[in-house]
Formats: structure tokens, sequence, C-alpha cells
């Protein structure tokens, strides 16, 4: 494999954003098509790479700074995740085409989403912790400026301003891990770290300064609690945006992170437990909120911060291949689930679920497109959801994990519940007024939905190819076909428990069958509605800082006018004196100098004797 091509799987989509200003000035009608071809491109060289990823290397640019050389070292990892950033932005991109079309800005938002995309196949491509934490902060400046994209709409502002300044608490704490990690080692390259603390270089309280730290910054960029709550108001986006965020680019840095680093923080006390628990919780957590939401997109969104915390669930029980396996799956269905909500908000004009219904009559593709992505979401078998949250199963039971296991089989029933609830609410039954005008959308939005739907059906069969190359990799150390897939799925314990959760799920989708979302909810479904007071959490302790910064500044105003009125008090007092003294006659002016003159003496004398 020629090294180029790992280079120019980063260079291409950067390099398209640095022109696409250009060809929206000289040629703006070629603007979206250039921004698909820079995609296509992309998408072309991030499969090359994949090729290649089963004999991974060091691909070196020497220069001269402080670093003196920009490095990728592509292996089984960080290529697939690569290759889901470019091949799902550029479907993005192409489904962009017809749905962005007539919008202020597209000069912006095509240059944005090539960033977005090139920056996140550096970040898992490069093996310079301080070359990734640079790509990590330029695809947390993407996601802001995407959020934010509607510049006339204030909840996009807020929205993406409260994404930018959640993360940025994670991201301390992996700038804090990334310089303990170089100052103890001696060098940014995270393999040589990895060699140098299996050689017992590093000290244990360092390992887990880092560890945790790293923790930090996954917990913000893939939005596990608490650090979740910038994600439901990204929907705010449009849906477009929200599919490249929610499957292809921003939230897998933070599972990219913890499985890279899982060799290196694995033997620190406590630290796959904590992961383990975070997205056990997060997942629970999420589930009930998407269970009890309205909104279309914001169910959505509440699915994807589940699905994350499965993942961190798989990699805290050392299901790596578990967990990057559903990441994989995941990027798929819920594209596909993003890219079917965008198609039906483009025809209804709303996101409340409780004013749609009956689409699958005006809009019979994407209906059965996105009934593909919920059973796959839903975990049904054969669909690739299935295959990889049974991996997670099967993770936690060797690993013994049973009681945050129990927690994500219950999610599992959740999860069951409300995708199979979205559909019926917005494709099934009869239509609904706002439906009524609706029809398929332009084959350039569709293309992509057929294409995802048929990956849904069919990706967990490169499941030989993804553990080879893992394995070759040295991420894992087992190699799993598509017939011992299969034959140990169905006989394993993992196996009745994802039946269980089916059948579960189900009982609970008929026994809600004709529940109105417009009802009102129960005591607890209010508090999942409300995000179980995180947001309100944070908003009374921005404004108990913002009161005590107040008292603080009101104190010190009063402090600092008291302190003048002091002074000028004294100095008018000093100066009544000095003018009480000073009364014009010259025999008693020179006396008082004399007598001043003298003292100053005599204390000299003194201190000389």
């Amino acid at each position: 494999m020629n090294a180029s091509i790992y280079l120019a799987q980063v260079a291409v989509p950067i390099g398209g954003a640095a022109l696409t200003p250009l060809v929206g000035v000289l040629k703006p009608r070629l603007r979206p098509a250039f921004a698909i071809t820079i995609g296509a491109a992309t998408a072309c060289l991030t499969v090359l790479a994949l090729l290649g990823a089963g004999a991974p290397g060091r691909f070196v640019i020497p220069w001269q700074g402080a670093l003196n050389h920009f490095s990728l070292a592509p292996d089984g990892l960080s290529a697939y995740i690569a290759a889901v950033a470019g091949v799902l932005g550029a479907l993005i991109l192409l489904y962009s085409y017809k749905y962005m079309e007539g919008e202020e800005g597209l000069t912006r938002y095509y240059s944005l989403v090539l960033l977005f995309i090139g920056a996140m196949i550096g970040l898992v491509t490069t093996d310079n912790l301080l070359v990734m934490y640079f790509f990590w902060e330029t695809v947390g400046l993407c996601s802001y400026a995407l959020i934010g994209f509607e510049l006339h709409n204030p909840a996009a502002a807020r929205a993406g301003l409260k994404a930018f300044v959640t993360t940025k608490f994670g991201d301390v704490g992996l700038l804090t891990g990334i310089m303990v990690l170089y100052v103890s080692a001696g060098t940014f390259n995270v393999f040589e770290i990895m060699e140098k603390a299996a050689a017992g270089e590093i000290p244990g309280a360092t390992l887990a300064l880092a560890g945790f730290g790293f923790l930090m910054g996954a917990v913000g960029k893939s939005a596990q609690v608490p650090l979740h709550v910038w994600l439901p108001d990204a929907m705010e986006a449009p849906t477009s945006v929200s599919a490249l965020i929610h499957a292809a680019t921003m939230v897998n840095a933070g599972v990219y992170l913890m499985a890279r680093t899982y060799p290196l923080f694995s033997p620190v006390a406590g630290w796959s437990d904590a992961v383990t628990w975070v997205g056990a919780v997060t997942a629970f957590l999420a589930a009930c909120m998407a269970l009890y939401a309205r909104d279309l997109k914001r169910m959505l969104a509440y699915s994807t911060v589940s699905q994350l915390g499965y993942m961190m669930f798989g990699i805290g029980v050392g299901g790596l291949l578990a967990s990057q396996f559903h990441l994989l799956s995941h990027a798929i269905f819920k594209a596909l689930l993003f890219l079917c909500a965008g198609a039906v908000i483009h025809e209804v004009h709303t996101r409340d679920m409780a004013e749609m219904g009956g689409l699958g009559r005006r809009m019979p593709v994407t209906g059965r497109c996105y009934l593909v992505g919920v059973l796959a979401l839903a975990g049904v078998p054969i669909f690739n959801g299935f295959w990889s949250k049974d991996m997670l199963f099967a993770s936690a039971l060797h690993a013994g994990k049973l009681v945050p296991l129990a927690l994500a089989v219950v999610t599992a029933v959740l999860t069951v519940t409300y995708s199979v609830r979205s559909y019926i609410k917005v494709f099934a039954g009869e239509p609904a007024p706002a439906a009524a005008q609706a029809e398929e959308p332009h084959p350039s939005m569709l293309f992509p939905l057929v294409l995802l739907a048929a990956g849904a059906l069919t990706s967990w069969l490169i499941i030989g190819n993804y553990s080879a190359d893992l394995s070759r990799s040295g991420i894992i150390h087992e190699v799993i076909g598509v017939s011992a897939l299969v034959a140990e799925t169905l006989h394993s314990t993992a196996f009745l428990l994802s039946l269980a959760a089916l059948l579960l799920g189900g009982i609970m989708v008929a026994a809600t069958r004709k529940a109105s979302l417009a009802a009102r909810p129960s005591a607890f479904g209010a508090w999942a509605g409300r995000g179980f007071g995180f947001d309100a959490f944070y908003l009374g302790l921005l404004n108990g800082a913002y009161a005590a910064a107040s008292w603080i500044v009101t104190a010190y105003d009063r402090l600092t006018d008291w302190i003048g009125r002091t002074i000028i008090t004294l100095s008018v007092s000093f100066g009544r004196l000095l003018r009480a003294q000073n009364v014009g006659d010259l025999n008693g002016n020179l006396l008082w100098l004399v007598t001043g003159v003298v003292i100053v003496i005599a204390i000299v004398w003194a201190k000389r004797g």
C-alpha cells in the first residue's frame, strides 16, 4: 500500500475545505458538486487505506519544529473508523445536495463538513497524542459551527455554544493526561508510551492521572453522563449535520480514544470499572429519556447517547472487538435513521411525532428504510445491531460483570420499545394532516438511504476481515469468522438475553400501542422528559456561580470604596494638621526645622554609640 494514500485521506478533505470558499466565489452553482466530488474521493481513499490495514506501518513527514515530525500510523482500529467518516461523510454530502438546497451560507456549510471529515480521519490515524489533540479540538470547533449553522436561529446558536463549552470540561482532562504522559515518558507517540508503561518506566500515579483524564475527554466528546447534555440540543443543526455528528464523526472520537489506550490504562486500579459503569449508566438513562421524547430527532439523539454508552460499557468489560464492531454497526443504522428523519421533516415541516402518522403510504421507500434502521437499533436478528449487541452481552458475561450487564439488558428492552414505537407513530396508522402533501425525497436523498439500509442488513458479514485486521494490529487476540459468530451466538447465554429483551420490548410496545404521545406522562416520565434534571442542575450551578461572582464583585467594590474614602479622610486630616503647624511665622518654622535635624542627629549618634 502506497504510504501517500494515508496522508491523502487526511489532506484531500482538508484541502477541499480550504478551496470551497474559492469555488463558492467563482462558481457558486458548482459548490455542491465540488464538495460531493471531494467527499467521494475521500471515501475512496479511506477504503483503499482500509484494504492496507492488515499491514500497519508508520508514515513520517519530518519538519523543523517542536514536534519534529507529523506521523500517521494507520492500523485496523483506526482504518475502519476513518472509513466510517469518509464513506458516511460522502453519503451525507450527496444527501445535502437537495436537502440543503436554497439555504444561506452553503459555502460555510460544505467547507465545515469537509474539514470535519478530514479532522476526524486525522484524529484516528495519527499516533502522536499532541497532533491527535489538535484534530480533537478541530472536530469540536466544526461541531460548534455546524450546530449553530442557522445564524437566524437563537436556539441553534445556544446549542452550538453549549456543545463547545460542555465538551471543553472533558478536553481539559484529556490535555492534562497527554501532558503528564509526555513529562513522564518524554514522547507524544502513543505506541512508545505504551512500551514504556509495559516496561514499568511510567509511575502508576502518572498512569492513573492520565487514564482518568483521558476518560474525562471521552465522556465529553462521546456524550456520556454527566457531560451528555450537549448532544440532544445539537438537534437544532440541520439533520444532515446531525447524521454527521451522531454517526460518522465526533461522538466516535471518545470511544476510539478509550479503545486505543485500553492496553495502557486497563492495569490502572478502578479505570476499567469506571469506564464500565459510565457506559452502563449512560446507556440506561439515555434510553429512559428517549422513551419519553416526542421530538423525532431528539429521540434519535438520546438513542445515540445510549448506544455510545453500550460501546463504553463494552470497552470497560474488555470486549474491544464487540465495542468497535458495535461502533461500526451503529454508524450505519444511526446515519440511516437520521437521514430518514431528515427526509420526513423536510416534507412535513415538524419534528413532533404526535403530529405525524401514516407517512408509510406517502413515503414507502423512506418508511421501509427507516424500519430497517429501527430493527437494527432494536437488535432484531439478522440485522447488524443484533450481532454487535449480542457480542457486548457475551463480553460482559465472560468478564463476570453481571450487575452492569443487567442494566444493559434493561436498556435493550427500552431500546426496542422506543425505536419500534417511533416507526409506528411516524409511518403507520392513518395519515396525519401534516402528511397530506408528503412525497418521496429527491433520488440524491433516497440513494444514501437505500445504500445504508443494505449496509444495516449485511455489514455484520465482514466480521472475519474486521477481527483479522484488529488482531494483526494487536488490538485483540482472536479472529472470528461469520460461521463461528453464528454458531457461538446461537449457543450462548447472551443470545437468550437478547431474545428476552426483544420479547419484553415487544410486550411494552403492544401495551402502549394506543397511548398518545400527547398524553400526560407519569412522574417518572416527566422527570425523564426533562433529562433527569441534569440541565436544571447545571443551570443552578451557573446561577449560583453568577450569584457568588456578583457578591464578590459587590464586596470588592464596597471594600475599595471604603479604602478610598478612608485614604481621602486621612489625607485631609493630615493636611489640616500641617496647615495648623504652618502659621507663616519664620521663627516658628525654623524652630521646627532645627528640632527635626537635632532629632535625626541624636538617632544616628545613638546607633553609632
